[in-house]
């Protein structure tokens, strides 16, 4: 795929990621809830990501990072995969702080998966023929989500819209296996 309609989607994405940061913003200020940060940091959470434009988008952003970081990111990453190949081989699972974390913060926090943007707050899902699944939010968040009762947060069009996106940008590269992967094994081919 040439640069050109790849940048096209990579623009599409873009407006998907600023209608979503928009509608989290939203729903999150109405709670009186910032993220700082805690014990739970969801970015040592092993979260799985399912689409290869936001791989692919991620990807060309690595690039973007100084010669030297991007090396560092790279070895956090190879270490990652392998401490949770043996976490998974003994039948555990771990917590490990995500590559793309320095400081406590993410380097490419602009060009971030969907997952890490949705993250946090209460929310719900809404399946086809089922009624909505509501998810509590972090704990972190916990004593503010329940001072103020749910505050409705629907990620269901912004999975749509992604999934309408994905199946238009797999037509275009060809890409048809299925992706599940983590942050740390996208940046290891």
């Amino acid at each position: 795929m040439n640069n050109k309609i790849q940048n096209k989607f990579f623009t599409k994405l873009s407006v998907i990621y600023d209608t979503m940061d928009k509608s989290w913003d939203k729903a999150a200020s109405a709670y009186g809830f910032k993220c700082t940060g805690c014990s739970e940091n969801c970015c040592e959470t092993e979260f799985y990501h399912y689409t290869y434009i936001e791989k692919d988008y991620l990807l060309s952003r690595i690039k973007t990072l100084e010669q030297e970081e991007r090396k560092q990111v790279l070895s956090r990453a190879e270490k990652i995969n392998s401490q949770r190949a043996l976490a998974k081989k003994a039948g555990k699972s771990i917590r490990i702080m995500c590559p793309l974390n320095k400081n406590n913060l993410c380097m490419l926090y602009k060009f971030r998966p969907m997952i890490c943007r949705l993250h946090g707050i209460p929310h719900e899902l809404c399946k086809p023929f089922s009624k909505p699944v509501i998810n509590p939010g972090c704990d972190a968040g916990a004593p503010l989500f329940n001072s103020k009762g749910y505050i409705k947060f629907d990620r269901t069009p912004f999975y749509s819209e992604m999934a309408a996106l994905e199946i238009n940008y797999r037509a275009a590269t060809g890409k048809s296996k299925k992706i599940k992967q983590t942050i740390a094994q996208m940046l290891i081919p």
